[in-house]
C-alpha cells in the first residue's frame, strides 16, 4: 500500500480506505444513509438508498484522490480494518 507522493494514480485509487456506514435521520425527519473515509476529508456522501450514498462517494474518492495526486500531496494512509 503506497500513498507517498511518487505513487501513479492507480496505485492511490487501490487503496483500501476503511468506510464508515450510518443511518442518519436529517432535520426533516428523513432518514438516509451516510458513508464516508475519514482519512480523505471531506469525503462524505449521503443518499436515500446505501447504493446512491456509495455511488456518490465513490465519485468523490476518485476525484479527491485525482486531484491530490496532480497537485503533488500525499494523500493519507488509511487505518487499519479493526480484528476481531
Amino acid at each position: 500500500m503506497n500513498t507517498d507522493v511518487g505513487a501513479g494514480l492507480e496505485e492511490l485509487l487501490a487503496v483500501p480506505y476503511v468506510m464508515d456506514v450510518q443511518a442518519v435521520r436529517r432535520d426533516d425527519g428523513e432518514w438516509v444513509c451516510r458513508v464516508a473515509y475519514d482519512e480523505l476529508p471531506g469525503c462524505v456522501a449521503e443518499g436515500r438508498t446505501p447504493f446512491d450514498a456509495l455511488t456518490r462517494l465513490e465519485r468523490l474518492r476518485v476525484e479527491l484522490l485525482t486531484e491530490m495526486h496532480g497537485a503533488g500531496v500525499v494523500p493519507p494512509a488509511p487505518r487499519a480494518p479493526l480484528r476481531i
